[in-house]
């Protein structure tokens, strides 16, 4: 019995240890190995985020919208409108308005779309920094002139055409500040060219206003030789309204008011004489309330 009882003990022991290793090799053999992690790329065709193109650092800006051209075509304009945004520098302005110029028939397409790109720039948040940027490349290279203004004809925005303008006006300051006469002439002339888009030379002309350079200078300059109710220096800036004549004409002679004084002054010498010391207000003044006047007696028409 004590035999059979030994035996027993030791085909149990087998027997568990037996399926100790059948469990080690099932667990052994469900186990999957892990692959090693692929090398991360960075993205040099589209942007994790939105999927949207991303421009190479070493592609040029023609290339990378022919690019978007060819795997996205409707949104190359937003495309070239991003591209200025993300880069408001002249050489960006530069290379829009050069594929935007373009005639060639190969790349007709992108040169439209391109086109239509520059009205989004004209309402977005980079109206004003393409202004100044357009001003810094018209004052650096003044050949780009008469492109620039050529696109704004083409394009044909009203807001385009505003912004361009303004661009103008400030290209036409800084010139004058700096003495460059001849390019503030050059873009004046450009801005009443014939086709050039009423909302541009609008633009140009109220930003130029009230400068040295302005139009108000000459009428300044006019306004300075015969003032109002200043004294004259000569006979004929002496006969500025309120002002007092430095010499008189001849007896006989005299202009109304006075020997060559103003209306309502007195002439050193000459005839019969306004109201002396009545401004030329207080006169009209009172013949609108009493219906007349002293009358000046002269012998030469007026």
């Amino acid at each position: 019995m004590l035999r059979i009882r030994n035996g027993s003990m030791f085909v149990g022991a087998m027997f568990i240890a037996s399926m100790g290793l059948f469990s080690a090799v099932a667990n052994a053999q469900n186990v999957e190995t892990t692959p090693p992690a692929a090398p991360q790329q960075a993205p040099s065709v589209e942007s994790a985020a939105t999927g949207a193109p991303v421009k190479a650092a070493d592609e040029t800006t023609a290339a990378f919208l022919s690019r978007v051209n060819t795997t996205n075509p409707d949104t190359v304009s937003i495309a070239a409108a991003e591209l200025f945004k993300q880069s408001p520098t002249q050489g960006m302005i530069r290379d829009l308005v050069t594929i935007a110029s373009s005639t060639d028939a190969a790349t007709a397409d992108v040169t439209g779309k391109v086109t239509s790109g520059f009205p989004i720039i004209a309402v977005s948040t980079s109206a004003a920094q393409f202004s100044e940027q357009l001003s810094g490349l018209i004052l650096s290279d003044s050949g780009q002139l008469p492109t620039i203004v050529a696109l704004a004809q083409k394009v044909g925005n009203k807001d385009f055409s505003e912004v361009v303008g303004e661009g103008l006006a400030l290209a036409h300051a800084t010139a004058m500040r700096n003495g460059n006469t001849i390019l503030a002439a050059a873009i004046q002339l450009q801005t009443k060219g014939a086709n050039v888009p009423a909302d541009l030379l609008i633009a140009f002309s109220e930003n130029i206003e009230g400068t040295a350079a302005g139009p108000a200078a000459p009428a300044a300059a006019a306004a300075a030789a015969s003032p109002i109710g200043g004294a004259g220096s000569s006979p004929a800036s002496a006969n500025s309204i309120g002002g007092s004549g430095t010499a008189g004409a001849a007896d006989g002679t005299a202009q109304a008011g006075g020997g060559s004084a103003p209306v309502g002054g007195g002439g050193s010498s000459g005839g019969t004489t306004g109201s002396t010391g009545t401004s030329f207000f207080t006169t009209i003044n009172n013949f609108f309330s009493t219906g007349s006047t002293t009358t000046p007696v002269s012998t030469s028409p007026v």
